[in-house]
């Protein structure tokens, strides 16, 4: 009998606690169909540090176990938790020493390790993931790799195995870390059953195409700040970055060198990013053809559009319509 441990703290996001377990639930269900004897099911427990309830980010509150010095797992799942700001997070990290000795004592005993979005901060404490492969949330990028320089991080798969340590992208990658390790411990076929029972789309591999990639990034920049928004009101025009320094009185190389600084990308990506972004939100909400939007966001080309957008996002265009196109609501 598998034995699972879901870790509970206050702030996580009820959803993925409830949302993990469920899918245990769920091949304990398609396992008992097929004749599984109950010894041969899924068990799990939730804990949390001290054992009191915790309460969720949506308000709820939840019953938890105390962490057991004496109970091994077989799994544990870090959930994620809901991001009030870097200070804050930061504090609770430095507050969790007894959970990640409780976390490496389990992995030394043959534990997997199961991480989901903000949670892969907790996990990458531990030093576990120091020079081995994971993922985390993609808008927290840039604390991960500050906070720990010596994890292999990619950024663009939604779930990472390395050494039973397994890390999953932003919140709604629980689902595809769930079939992951059902595929470990109850074979490719039940774990295939409930992604199609839960209609868990498994072709979702990459955080890439629902990335955006124009990241929010807080400046006081004067001069970034002017450079943006005359590119955001002449997306559609043809901007060489010699005639916009031009406009802002400044040199083409201050003009770079002030967006890498701030932005840590030239003028020339970011208005190709500022493009694509564009044109992603077009294909998903309207019905333009491609060749218009291509216009629209500043391409005549649309070879070169096709090509551009592939490059950034992994799918063309038209593929990407089709896969995430919002549906009509009558």
């Amino acid at each position: 009998m598998p034995i699972v441990a879901i870790l509970g703290f206050d702030d996580s996001y009820a959803s993925v606690i409830g949302g993990f377990a469920d899918m245990l639930q769920v091949a304990n269900a398609h396992m008992s169909k097929q004749g599984m004897p109950s010894a041969g099911l899924f068990e799990w427990h939730f804990l949390s540090q001290n054992g009191q309830p915790v309460r969720t980010s949506n308000g709820l509150e939840l019953a938890m176990r105390s962490l057991s010095e004496g109970q091994h797992y077989d799994l544990v799942f870090i959930p994620s938790l809901h991001y009030r700001g870097w200070q804050r997070f930061q504090q609770f990290l430095e507050s969790q020493a007894d959970v990640r000795d409780w976390l490496i004592k389990q992995w030394r005993q043959g534990a997997w390790l199961c991480a989901n979005c903000t949670g892969t901060f907790l996990l990458a404490d531990t030093g576990l993931l120091n020079n081995r492969v994971a993922t985390t949330t993609w808008w927290l990028e840039g604390h991960f790799r500050e906070r720990f320089p010596q994890v292999d991080l990619q950024i663009r798969p939604a779930v990472t195995e390395s050494d039973r340590l397994v890390c999953g992208g932003a919140h709604a990658t629980f689902l595809l870390q769930a079939i992951h390790v059902l595929n470990k411990f109850a074979g490719k076929a039940i774990a295939t059953q409930c992604a199609r029972s839960m209609l868990i789309d498994l072709t979702q591999t990459t955080q890439t195409p629902l990335q955006p990639l124009i990241v929010d990034r807080t400046h006081n920049d004067p001069l970034v700040q002017r450079a943006q928004k005359w590119l955001q009101d002449h997306l559609a025009e043809q901007v060489r970055m010699t005639d916009l320094a031009q406009r802002l009185a400044v040199s083409e190389r201050t003009l770079i060198r002030r967006f890498n600084a701030v932005l840590e990308q030239s003028p020339l990506t970011y208005l190709q990013n500022l493009r694509i972004d564009t044109a992603r939100a077009l294909l998903e909400t309207g019905d333009l053809s491609t060749e218009r939007i291509a216009e629209y966001v500043g391409y005549s080309d649309i070879s070169s559009f096709s090509r551009l957008f592939r490059e950034r996002i992994g799918f063309t265009p038209g593929a990407y319509r089709a896969r995430f196109q919002l549906p009509k609501v009558d």
